[in-house]
């Protein structure tokens, strides 16, 4: 009896440490990709789409593929002049709200294969910015308003997975991709984030994923901080992360863009507040509808090469909070007694992504997937939802995974705006099979801020997993929940 036993405890020891191991290694790995990135420094956002052609920055989502017209498109003139300025990488949209795919997608009618300039631009920015030096990035708008991507469902994301694999299997290695329209718009329950997260890393294992999500390092491997809607990075931030801002008053081209070309000024003290805090500044250059960058641009971005160096002494990227990799999805979730909140209620009303969203009165607004990085801290949501426990001594919830899975990781995002007010000092976590007999796991305390809180246990299998509330500032709220590993 003795020796199995041991033999059983050897078996246990031995699959803990290989999970660790292999957690390590991934851990790694991506803090490598993370710090090579961030010294890249400096870089261009290229929005080109149907919106140049049509005067919008959020192009209507049928107009007649041959609208897009760039005559004289030339994307070595882009790469020439992000060379000139000391840039090393860029970031084109492939593809915006609207759904005009900048390659010949098989998945749709509506891209450059039905414009008037029968070219794939993919293929010719990518080409370009390598010949330079310059590594190639792309931007992917998850929403998608022609093809319907917009509620989401296994139709809708079978669409999304088709086209990226169309992206990073026909333009060679892809540092980066950044995603939109999805986080604060449809939710990453609404198109699986993880199915989406494995999916790019299988294709390309280097390729880092970024959000529209500023300010968490949740679900994101690059933070990614939008400069027109004021978010910036915080002085003491240590996340890798990026920056956009635009040289001029739109993130696409529009007739007047030639006399809107900031100051050189406004750039360098950008560069020099922005890349020290681990952070890439991007600017944005939206392409004439001629295809080229407006001469005015060309010579802001001159001027900068000759007065920017790149940052030769910034200290190593330090060593990131711990966060899962993988994400699981709950099916369910219940919880003692409380209120869904949906604040601002105005916002909500105006940039709902979802209409149900504003209906919610369950426990479910934890587990929604939708970014509840709201606007005025910096984030992209239009609102927040969080659920409000009653003031009783029982206060907990419990997540049903729907199956039994291994789990070593359980976060927990705060209500955001409300100071400290909710946030949860003192918890005990516990697991079940059966929904009846829970086995604590830990009890421990997290700090009295709104950050993201990840608590890190020994791989242990079960379905259910229950957080008890201990101590909180007063009524203790949830903002989103979830484990993983």
């Amino acid at each position: 009896m003795d020796l199995k036993r041991n033999i059983f405890i050897l078996a246990i020891f031995l699959l803990v440490g290989s999970h660790i191991q292999a957690q390590s290694q991934l851990s790694s790995d991506l803090h490598k990709l993370q710090s090579d990135f961030v010294n890249l420094q400096f870089g261009v956002m290229i929005h080109f789409n149907m919106g140049t052609f049509t005067d919008e920055e959020w192009a209507s989502p049928n107009h007649n593929p041959k609208e897009f017209n760039p005559a004289k498109l030339d994307c070595n003139q882009w790469a020439d002049a992000c060379k000139a300025a000391g840039m090393t990488y860029g970031i084109l949209t492939t593809k915006h709200h609207d759904g005009f795919c900048l390659w010949d997608s098989k998945y749709t009618d509506y891209d450059v294969a039905n414009s008037s300039v029968k070219k794939d631009i993919v293929a010719e920015y990518v080409k370009a910015f390598r010949s330079r030096g310059l590594k190639p990035c792309l931007y992917f708008s998850i929403w998608d308003r022609h093809n319907g991507v917009e509620k989401g469902g296994p139709k809708e994301e079978e669409f999304v997975i088709n086209q990226l694999t169309e992206l990073l299997t026909n333009y060679g290695e892809i540092p980066m991709i950044i995603f939109d329209g999805w986080n604060w718009k449809l939710g990453h329950r609404a198109i699986s984030y993880q199915r989406i997260y494995n999916h790019v890393k299988k294709l390309q294992p280097n390729c880092l994923i970024a959000e529209h999500n500023g300010n968490s390092p949740l679900q994101t491997d690059i933070v990614y901080y939008e400069g027109p809607k004021g978010i910036y990075p915080m002085g003491n931030n240590i996340y890798p992360s990026q920056m956009a801002l635009t040289l001029t008053n739109g993130w696409f081209w529009h007739p007047g863009a030639p006399n809107q070309v900031k100051d050189i000024h406004y750039t360098l003290d950008k560069l020099q507040r922005v890349v020290p805090l681990y952070c890439n500044y991007l600017i944005n250059i939206g392409p004439n509808r001629d295809g080229l960058f407006d001469q005015q641009a060309v010579e802001h971005l001159k001027t900068i090469g000759k007065l920017w160096k790149p940052l030769p002494n910034r200290l190593p990227l330090p060593k990131q909070p711990i966060i899962p990799q993988e994400y699981m999805a709950a099916k369910s979730i219940s919880s003692s007694d409380g209120q869904a909140f949906i604040e601002p209620a105005g916002p909500a009303d105006l940039g709902s992504p979802i209409p149900g969203l504003l209906q919610q009165r369950t426990a479910d607004v934890m587990i929604d997937g939708i970014s509840d990085l709201v606007g005025d801290r910096g984030g992209f949501a239009a609102f927040q939802t969080f659920w409000k426990f009653s003031p009783e001594k029982n206060r907990y919830i419990i997540l049903d995974l729907g199956t039994e899975k291994t789990i070593s990781k359980f976060y927990y995002l705060p209500a955001q705006l409300k100071g400290y007010s909710g946030v949860i000092t003192k918890y005990e976590l516990s697991v079940s099979m059966d929904h009846q007999n829970f086995k604590q796991v830990t009890t421990a305390g997290w700090d009295k801020t709104t950050d993201l809180k990840v608590t890190t246990f020994a791989p242990i299998k079960t379905r259910y997993i229950k957080l008890q509330i201990l101590e909180a500032v007063e009524e203790a709220t949830i903002s989103e929940a979830g484990v993983g590993n």
